[in-house]
């Protein structure tokens, strides 16, 4: 087989034993590290707080990782499924919320 076959093939068995079925999970494919659920952090059971300041919210009982976010702020790009993100407004209003 040519080199140039052969690391791709390789890289596409290396990232496929990675992945996991169930019987449970109605064969859907998960990644290691990666909760499927779509709420992972708790961001649906928190939308409350959208329009709220972010000052008149304890963040310490949110959840484990909590990130607000203020506009133009740089943020890492790394997934963290159990991290909130709280997106601001200029005033530090909470608008969004969401996982990652």
């Amino acid at each position: 087989m040519s080199k140039r076959i052969l690391l791709p093939v390789l890289s596409a068995l290396a990232v496929s034993a990675c992945a996991t079925t169930t019987p449970d999970s109605g064969g859907t494919t998960t990644l290691p590290g990666f909760d499927n659920t779509g709420d992972p952090c708790g961001a649906v059971a928190r939308e409350y707080l959208i329009g709220q300041p972010v000052s008149e919210v304890d963040l310490e009982s949110l959840a484990r990782l909590v990130r607000p976010i203020h506009p133009g702020q740089p943020v890492t790009m790394d997934y963290r499924g159990e991290r909130l993100n709280l997106d601001l407004d200029g005033d530090g209003v909470i608008v969004r919320l969401w996982c990652g």
